[in-house]
């Protein structure tokens, strides 16, 4: 990546990469229910509680350019009814060379000073939101190099707290 392809991703972003089979010495898999949903949730817990619980057991920080997703399909909407839904889609576009999969987790987008871009704003403490990549795209310049990676992320229906 030369320094003109880097300059454009001006923010970090916390790639959370699940394991089916974690190193059990570090911390252990917990079943709860979520009581707005009543989704069964799978939580990796850390033994050391001087850490956040996180689901997964890896986590990477990449540059990243992330914004809101907008278009004709694809809305960030709040709707109340029989269910209540808080659709918010983003866009972020990191390094051809990221190791990123449809299992992955995305959290803690901030720019490069620190500030959380993305929170949540009724929950105490303005924890970061965590979304679910959707779709990972290539993109691809005029010689047929790929040279960076879109992806569409969905506000995880269960944040962490």
């Amino acid at each position: 990546m030369t320094c003109l392809t880097s300059a454009k991703y001006s923010m970090l972003a916390d790639i959370i990469k699940p394991q089916d089979s974690p190193d059990v010495s570090g911390g252990h898999w917990t079943y709860e229910q979520n009581p707005d949903s009543g989704a069964i949730v799978r939580t990796w817990v850390m033994d050391d509680q001087s850490t956040d619980d996180i689901e997964g057991k890896e986590i990477k920080s990449v540059k990243c350019l992330a914004k809101s997703a907008l278009g004709p399909s694809l809305r960030n909407i709040e709707q109340f009814g029989d269910q209540y839904t808080n659709n918010d889609w983003i866009t972020i576009s990191v390094s051809f060379r990221t190791n990123v999969t449809l299992r992955d987790k995305i959290t803690n987008i901030r720019n490069l000073k620190g500030v959380i871009i993305w929170t949540e704003e009724e929950s105490d403490g303005n924890p970061p939101t965590v979304f679910d990549v959707y779709q990972i795209t290539p993109l691809i310049d005029g010689f047929g190099n790929a040279i960076e990676k879109v992806i569409l992320a969905k506000r995880a229906g269960v944040q962490q707290s």
